[in-house]
């Protein structure tokens, strides 16, 4: 075979090779799956929510900037407000509590996600949210997502029974608390069986949302499992659950909260198809002031991505 045949069969090999690495890498990133969390305060018929037409195009300016794929929302009431942010590119679940500030997510269509959606009531363990319960398929894949928004106000105190019976209770204020602590530690025991349920059967999951809860205080604190949420929710390590907020600080606002308490939580199985360093939190830019906090919101939305 001629030298000038030899080189022209290799060029030509040469190419296919390329355009075939090209196709795969741009299959690759067909695959990613931006899933991310963002409570956006009162967002709403409340009388809380005073945001006007330059507030909602601010709030889809940052949403276009999320760019995510699955979102976990807080505090939206319904389809018609959080279109009001994200547009009519998602399909919406939402649970059906009878108040303002319910539990959502969204998903974007035409991207080949199969999806169940369903509530998830037991987390109403009196006058707090309801989860929505989400599994997601796709090209032979599925793993399951828990949205949720749990009772506010106990962010680091010791959940143990005795703990929060002893807790003073003579005001308004520490009555609230003290309710805040009782309500959050019930819903220990529905977010476990979710837990449970799902490893049992050996599914991929994510619980994803506004926790209000320190997991870093819980850790550092060296909770039991009847003290700290982290550690319910982990059954004291045997569930090897991981989120990437344990370990880094909060920069919403200028970090005036330090502690994360929303989060995105991998069982192993999901933890699989984590995508290296891609944890995020999109921070606002603007200057902090209460205003600010509330017509875009108090919490920044937090990003993951998935090979899926």
């Amino acid at each position: 075979m001629r030298s000038n045949e030899v080189l022209m069969k290799k060029s030509i090999l040469t190419t296919i090779a390329l355009s075939a690495g090209l196709f795969m890498n741009t299959a690759v990133l067909a695959e990613d799956l931006k899933v991310a969390s963002w409570n956006i305060a009162w967002l709403g018929s409340h009388e809380y929510n005073e945001r006007h037409s330059d507030d909602y195009k601010a709030l889809a300016k940052y949403a276009s900037t999320l760019n995510a794929d699955v979102i976990a929302l807080q505090e939206v009431e319904s389809e018609y407000w959080a279109k009001k942010v994200f547009g009519d590119n998602y399909n919406y679940y939402f649970s059906t509590k009878d108040w303002v500030q319910r539990v959502g997510v969204a998903i974007r269509k035409d991207i080949g996600l199969t999806v169940k959606a369903s509530e998830y009531k037991a987390l109403d363990v009196g006058r707090v949210r309801h989860g929505m319960d989400i599994t997601l398929s796709r090209n032979g894949k599925t793993t399951s997502l828990l949205a949720v928004h749990l009772k506010s106000g106990c962010f680091a105190k010791s959940l143990d029974k005795s703990t929060v019976a002893d807790m003073p209770s003579s005001t308004e204020k520490e009555e609230k608390k003290k309710l805040a602590c009782q309500l959050l530690s019930k819903q220990k025991t529905p977010l476990s069986q979710w837990i449970d349920n799902k490893q049992s059967q050996g599914e991929a999951f994510i619980i994803l949302g506004d926790f209000n809860r320190r997991f870093s205080q819980d850790i550092a604190n060296d909770f039991s499992h009847e003290q700290g949420l982290w550690q319910a929710i982990n059954d004291d390590k045997k569930q090897q659950l991981w989120t990437p907020t344990a370990s880094k600080n909060s920069d919403c606002w200028g970090g005036y909260y330090k502690d994360y308490i929303d989060h995105i939580v991998f069982n192993p199985e999901a933890k699989k198809h984590y995508i290296d360093n891609s944890f995020n939190q999109l921070v606002f830019k603007e200057k902090y002031t209460r205003k600010l906090s509330q017509t875009l919101s108090d919490h920044c939305p937090i990003s993951v991505t998935l090979d899926f």
